[in-house]
């Protein structure tokens, strides 16, 4: 039998007799040694650290754990068990990092470096707004770590308006600038 196996089986006995340190030591080993190819075994691996972790009343290295099972299996017990631990605050994790990722880029591409006013924020939150709900329509998030996440929101390309929009518009002006502004702007007549 490989030293990573003999490992791993040693940590599964040591979580079921209650030795959580003898079985975070042993499942450290088997993920040190197991051969990067085997998704599956590291998948049910980091599966128990997370259970040890849990056991022990670590939440954060346990949630981590469970993350990097899910990463070597989409659809191993880690996405199960976030699931049911999780389901509402990790949309909301989610959005709160996809809001941070869109808000920061669009602060380093402005001049200012600030939101200068509660309408241009109204306008940023309103079209974060937008995007989420096509995100989440879309379920490209579904049984994605929370690395793979944070990916796709930074690969999000957001066409945030960079100039100052007067809003004493004209209906020829707006026509003239096209689809630039990506929101509403009513026309004074």
């Amino acid at each position: 039998m490989e030293s990573w196996r003999d490992e791993f089986s040693k940590g599964r006995k040591c979580i079921i007799r209650k030795d959580l340190r003898g079985a975070l030591n042993h499942l450290h080993r088997s993920i040190k040694d197991c051969p990067v190819e085997h998704e599956i075994a590291l998948a049910d691996i980091f599966f128990n650290l997370g259970i040890a972790f849990r056991k022990m009343g670590f939440i954060k290295p346990a949630v981590r754990s469970w993350d990097a099972s899910m990463c070597a299996d989409k659809n191993g017990s880690g996405v199960a068990i976030l699931n049911q631990l999780f389901p509402g605050n990790r949309l909301s994790e989610d959005r709160y990092n996809f809001y941070l990722i869109q808000l920061s880029t669009y602060l380093q591409v402005k001049k200012s470096g600030k939101i200068e006013s509660e309408a241009e924020q109204d306008m940023i939150i309103d079209l974060l707004d937008i995007y989420w709900e096509q995100i989440i329509d879309s379920g490209i998030l579904y049984k994605q770590s929370q690395s793979e996440k944070n990916i796709i929101f930074k690969d999000i390309k957001i066409d945030f308006p960079y100039m100052d929009v007067s809003f004493g518009l004209t209906e020829s002006e707006i026509e003239s600038l096209g689809k630039i502004i990506p929101f509403k702007v009513e026309i004074n007549k």
